[in-house]
């Protein structure tokens, strides 16, 4: 079919059908162009977010040296999916995000001309700047300011002032800092800067609660005993919530354990003595013995004088015996040093609920609840697992109540969405190139090409019928007539369609 017969045809359509023909081969090439776009459509992903205004314009500056298309929301930064790890790694060896502030990297370049004044701000702002992105670094911190104010040295010791701090936190949605962890920030604040005690760092929130407490030291005792009471009492809950699974059913029991912990050390020294038992420390034995007479003169002056002979006197025999012994006995004594462990486990709660059976009835699960026999099994067995001792005032509950739904092993979900995404990337335009050509492009082909039957049987009737009419007046008729015979004339193709069309109504 030439394409001069193919625009008659179409002159030759009603002005419904041309709108219909329009109409379609508009939507057509809509369609296949949005196709087109949505095929090709670059995926941007998160580069970075929750920047900083300094760090998000130093990302923008970098991106915009690489030629690398993006998109900004907010403080989040948009880049095509396929660079996203590849621009943080290149970024990242460039220092960049800094993490907000000014850290050490302001003495990068060297200043000529800076007063002592500048130097020693700049040392404050770049400590400051260093010690928010190691705050930073905590999972539950999302933003952080410090503030250091360091006084002027003074000759005079008696009148020097120690430096303060303070820490300004924007914690995460839903996350909450420990104890520990709040203590940790403190030491870490007062350990980086010299002549700071701990005492003088303030911590608090963006909602203005302090978080800080004025010992540091005993806050961090406490939390580490808090931290050991709770891992006691996670270490109850998984042993014997692992046991009653294996008992009544994998997510079939929930078990609770409180403990209540002695953390007071105890240091006594204890000495008995035994006085039934004794030993000989030492001995001393003494003895004397002396025998003999004793001869001489009569006492006197005579006697003594030179020359003089003693005179001779009756003697008597003489004899002496002297015996001593001293003995030293001890009596057995023990000493003993008792230490008493630090962290002893004065009593122990335990309360377990058990969920009962399940029995499908007309496609219902019916509710079976433990019997009384069962249930003191089971405290018979919570009981030996965790020491139980009734002297100490050591509880154990377990009760039986249906659970609001039943546990059941939960496959690990894949990410299915995002397959289905990619394949319908490719499969969405084939399927609407092919619904484009069988439903839109095959039936305009299929009308076009239809074979126009021209019957000139029809014409020459209205011919003739024209010409036999008798002279009238003119009517609206006979106008209508007129206006149809010029059309048979000029077009007489379009007249038979149209004759077509009439006698098929």
């Amino acid at each position: 079919m030439a394409l001069i017969d193919v625009i008659n045809l179409i002159k030759s359509w009603p002005l419904k059908k041309k709108i219909a023909l329009v109409s379609i081969m508009a939507l057509s090439i809509a369609l296949m162009a949005g196709i087109m776009l949505w095929s090709n459509r670059v995926d941007y992903q998160v580069l970075y977010s929750n920047l900083t205004q300094e760090d998000a314009g130093q990302v923008i500056t970098k991106l915009k040296e690489l030629k690398v298309p993006y998109n900004v929301e907010g403080n989040t930064i948009y880049v095509p999916g396929s660079k996203v790890y590849e621009l943080r790694l290149e970024l990242a060896a460039q220092g960049i995000p800094q993490g907000g502030g000014v850290g050490f990297e302001i003495f990068d370049k060297t200043q000529i001309g800076v007063t002592e004044f500048v130097q020693r701000l700049n040392y404050i702002r770049a400590l400051q700047g260093e010690l928010a992105r190691t705050i930073r670094q905590l999972s539950e911190v999302d933003q952080a300011r410090v503030h250091i104010a360091i006084p002027e040295r003074t000759i005079f010791t008696e009148k020097e002032e120690k430096p303060t701090a303070s820490v300004v936190l924007k914690l995460k949605p839903g996350r909450v800092l420990n104890q520990g962890q709040i203590g940790g920030i403190v030491h870490l604040v007062s350990s980086s800067v010299e002549g700071l005690p701990p005492q003088n760092v303030a911590i608090i929130d963006n909602m203005g609660n302090l978080l800080s407490k004025p010992s540091a030291g005993d806050m961090i005792a406490d939390a580490k005993q808090l931290e050991y009471q709770k891992s006691v009492d996670k270490d109850y809950e998984s042993k014997l919530q692992s046991m009653l699974e294996g008992i009544v059913g994998r997510g079939k029991a929930l078990v609770r354990v409180a403990t209540k912990i002695d953390f007071t050390q105890v240091e006594r020294t204890e000495e008995k003595f035994d006085p039934d038992t004794t030993a000989v420390r030492s001995e001393q034995r003494t003895q004397e013995k002396s025998a003999g007479s004793v001869s001489g003169g009569i006492p006197g002056v005579l006697s003594n004088q030179p020359g003089q002979q003693p005179a001779a006197a009756s003697g008597s025999p003489s004899s002496s015996q002297k015996q001593s012994e001293n003995i030293n006995y001890e009596v057995s004594r023990s000493v003993s040093k008792i230490l008493q462990p630090r962290g002893e486990v004065k009593n122990i709660s335990v309360a377990v609920l058990v969920d009962g059976t399940y029995k499908k009835a007309k496609d219902k699960k019916v509710y079976s609840p433990r019997s009384e026999e069962e249930l003191k099994k089971y405290e018979e067995i919570v009981k030996a697992s965790v020491g139980f001792n009734k002297e100490r005032g050591d509880q154990v509950i377990v009760q039986n109540m249906p659970f609001e739904t039943a546990v059941e092993d939960i496959p690990e979900k894949t990410d299915y969405l995002k397959i289905i995404t990619s394949l319908l990337k490719y499969i969405v335009p084939i399927i609407a190139v092919v619904l484009l050509i069988l439903f839109v492009i095959k039936p305009v082909i299929e009308a076009l090409k239809a074979p126009v039957e021209i019957s000139p049987r029809p014409a020459a009737e209205l011919l003739r019928t024209a010409h036999e009419l008798p002279e009238q007046e003119t009517t609206p008729e006979e106008i209508m007539k007129d206006q149809m015979m010029d059309v048979v004339k000029k077009d007489p193709r379009r007249a038979a369609t149209i004759l077509r069309e009439w006698l098929s109504e």
